[in-house]
């Protein structure tokens, strides 16, 4: 009579653990939430919500959202993409999160209107030197691949890098070397084909540090 009181009591506790298990499992839907959001004490990182006016390949996209984040990787930031519709078609309500130093906003347009950080496209900043949208010229996107032959995806990857890159290292920005640099010729192509068009040293530690605080 003990033993078979003592093997209720077992499988009942057994059934209970078995359910809590089952309780505790997250859904599809919550983990794919929190591959969004930046976690706390880990690399620094950034969520980019991209609103590509120009509908381009899903190919072509992905392909230049890897290369932006392989270089930002190598800075030692995280990038946590979110590909968002255009104005003109139903928004996905994951992109309705309000902006922050790290809640980005990149829109691929055609012409980049008020160009003022050079042919890539325009970062918009406070007079403080923080911002959270940016434009991406398509335009200047495929003059350079025109010119030098580098493939547009990995060219849109570059300008995506670096228009990303005034919104997280603020004003004067640029530099005469690197991904940062305000115009590209044929040695910047170069390099960018080779995979090393990057971050200077000094730049990505300001950025890991201003996206640590």
């Amino acid at each position: 009579m003990k033993r078979l009181l003592v093997s209720s009591l077992l499988l009942v506790i057994l059934t209970l653990s078995l359910l809590d298990l089952g309780w505790s499992q997250p859904t599809d839907h919550v983990a794919t939430k929190a591959q969004l959001v930046p976690r706390v004490g880990s690399v620094p990182a950034i969520t980019v919500a991209i609103y590509d006016d120009l509908h381009l390949s899903l190919q072509i996209l992905a392909a230049a959202q890897d290369e932006a984040m392989r270089i930002y990787r190598k800075a030692g930031v995280t990038i946590y993409w979110m590909v968002c519709k255009s104005s003109t078609m139903e928004v996905d309500l994951r992109c309705q999160d309000s902006p922050s130093a790290t809640h980005l906003t990149l829109r691929i347009v055609q012409h980049a209107s008020k160009a003022s950080d050079g042919v890539f496209g325009v970062a918009f900043l406070s007079a403080e030197g923080t911002g959270e949208y940016t434009d991406v010229s398509y335009n200047s996107v495929e003059e350079l691949d025109r010119e030098w032959h580098v493939g547009v995806a990995r060219v849109l990857g570059h300008v995506m890098a670096h228009e990303i890159g005034h919104l997280v290292l603020g004003s004067n920005a640029h530099s005469r070397q690197g991904i940062m640099c305000p115009s590209w010729h044929r040695d910047e192509l170069r390099r960018a084909s080779m995979g090393a068009l990057l971050f200077s040293e000094e730049q990505a530690r300001f950025m890991r540090e201003r996206l640590a605080r």
